[in-house]
């Protein structure tokens, strides 16, 4: 058996001052907040952080509204954010926030213009054998989490996908769709080297990935597990809960006492509920 999940229900994406990255993500992004969120202090068990404690955040969406992923942007009062951003794309963990956009020019344009640092211009590489070349380039938010557009033929910005550095693709797959339920949306991503310019690497890089989704749907938020070989991966996936930058996923399920019943099943660690 596996979780029995319903969607991706948000990404969360820590940060130091909410009102600058929200500026960022509302208006230059085009995200828009449809849920506030300041709960009095509370235990920090779910967390795992130790005492009581306090959040500030919005969700914002695209144009799906509710009916789609959100990103929880979220700044820690208690305790206080710690750490900073892996700056490498070929960090272990939650690495790229990745969104769709049809008109990459005039976004990197923009973004530039508002003082966004960017790791290029776009840029084009190849991905899955017989598919057209992605076309696509990175950015910094204020914190330095780093953001990804990916150009496609839809109106406004969309979430597209949340990259997640591994060191084994065939164990982290096995994993996540043993586990978690979710499968295969493409074939294996295992391009051929290509220029590194787009992530902020010098030379060719190489890597391989799967694309994976609740229910196997290619329209759904697509969580992308990738294994660096050029450059080798490096660093540790984030720990602490409040530590700034993309630190976890949420999804819906039916019942969270049953979700958390069937990952002791599994021998999956787990805090709560």
């Amino acid at each position: 058996m596996s979780l029995s999940l319903l969607s991706v229900m948000h990404v969360n994406v820590n940060c130091s001052d909410l009102d600058r990255s929200l500026r960022f993500y509302r208006d230059l992004v085009g995200l828009t907040p449809q849920t506030h969120t300041e709960p009095a202090p509370q235990d920090g068990e779910g967390f795992g952080l130790p005492g009581r404690v306090r959040w500030d955040a919005h969700l914002l969406h695209d144009d799906r509204g509710f009916g789609g992923p959100a990103i929880d942007l979220l700044e820690w009062k208690q305790p206080k954010p710690v750490g900073r951003p892996a700056p490498e794309c070929n960090h272990l963990g939650f690495m790229r926030v990745c969104f769709a956009h049809r008109d990459l020019d005039a976004l990197h344009a923009r973004l530039v213009a508002a003082g966004v640092p960017t790791r290029s211009g776009p840029v084009s590489v190849p991905v899955v054998d017989g598919s057209p070349d992605v076309r696509f380039f990175c950015c910094a938010d204020p914190d330095g989490t780093c953001v990804e557009f990916v150009e496609a033929p839809i109106d406004g910005t969309r979430l597209s996908h949340i990259n997640i550095n591994c060191s084994d693709l065939d164990a982290s797959s096995d994993w996540y769709q043993r586990v978690l339920g979710v499968t295969t949306v493409a074939p294996r991503a295992e391009p051929p080297p290509a220029p590194g310019a787009g992530f902020g690497f010098p030379g060719d890089c190489r890597y391989r990935a799967d694309f994976l989704a609740v229910g196997g749907r290619a329209d759904a938020y697509i969580l992308d597990l990738l294994e660096w070989f050029e450059p080798a991966p490096v660093g540790r996936p984030l720990a602490e809960a409040n530590h700034l930058g993309a630190f976890r996923m949420a999804f819906m399920v039916d019942d969270a006492k049953e979700s958390c019943a069937e990952l002791d099943r599994l021998g999956v660690p787990h805090s709560g509920p």
